[in-house]
Parts: C-alpha cells; structure tokens; sequence
C-alpha cells in the first residue's frame, strides 16, 4: 500500500512539474507514464495467482508505453528519453518472468514495478535540466 501512495505521489509530482517547466518531450512522457499507470492497474485481470503468469493487457500497455518513449527519444537531442526508454525495455522483459520455471510469483510483480521509480527520477532530472538550459538562453525565468 504505501509502495503505491509513495509511487502516485512522485508520479503526480514529477506530472506537475514537467507541465510547469518541461518540455514537449518532458510532457509527452510523463502523460504515457501517467496514462499507462492507470490503465495497468485498470487492465490487470483479477486472479486467484497473482503474477503467476504473463499479464497479456498489462504487457500490451507497456509495449504501447514504449512506442510513446521511443516517439520522444528519436527526435529529441537530450540524453534522458534514451534512459526511460532503457528502463521501459527492462519492465518489457520483467513481464516474461513468470515463463520460468521455479519463478516467485513476487519477483514478477517486484521487477515490473522496479523500472517505474528510476524512470520517474530520471524524468525530473531531465525537466531540471530543460528548464535550467532555458534560464541560460534567456527564455525563462526562475
């Protein structure tokens, strides 16, 4: 339970601030986080064995995710949207966890939420720096 408040909280946090003082790039992945946390927990089918299999909706949201991060990496000329995209790739290949044998069912669910704090961090770090680049041009103020 807190491990979700604590993750909407930053969520939120980071959400508002790239609206503030990000970018395109900034806004644009911060929204496909948003909308794709959401939509997780929306999609997520209820089981008598959680994380006991290949979550297909949820997988097929984070695939969706990486397309909208790759969307930003490609034409962007900062360095985080490679990063995010790196990270999103990891929740990518957490979901084929429980195609092992012998696999906790605690570990899928700890490594597809693992990625989601790193990329979030890295996210604010980078509307930190887009918005310092604008103060340095000119175009903004503190």
């Amino acid at each position: 339970m807190w491990r979700s408040m604590f993750f909407g909280i930053l969520m939120w946090s980071v959400f508002i601030y790239a609206f503030r003082r990000g970018g395109w790039e900034e806004k644009l992945a911060i929204t496909g986080v948003t909308v794709s946390a959401y939509l997780s927990v929306l999609l997520r089918e209820p089981s008598e064995d959680p994380f006991g299999q290949v979550e297909v909706q949820v997988l097929s949201v984070d695939i969706a995710l990486l397309v909208i991060l790759l969307i930003v990496a490609f034409p962007s000329r900062k360095y985080w949207p490679l990063w995010v995209v790196a990270m999103q790739g990891m929740t990518l290949l957490a979901h084929f966890l429980p195609l092992m044998p012998n696999m906790l069912p605690w570990t899928y669910y700890n490594a597809e939420a693992l990625w989601s704090y790193p990329t979030l961090v890295v996210l604010a770090f980078g509307i930190y720096n887009h918005h310092k680049a604008k103060i340095s041009a000119g175009l903004a103020t503190s």
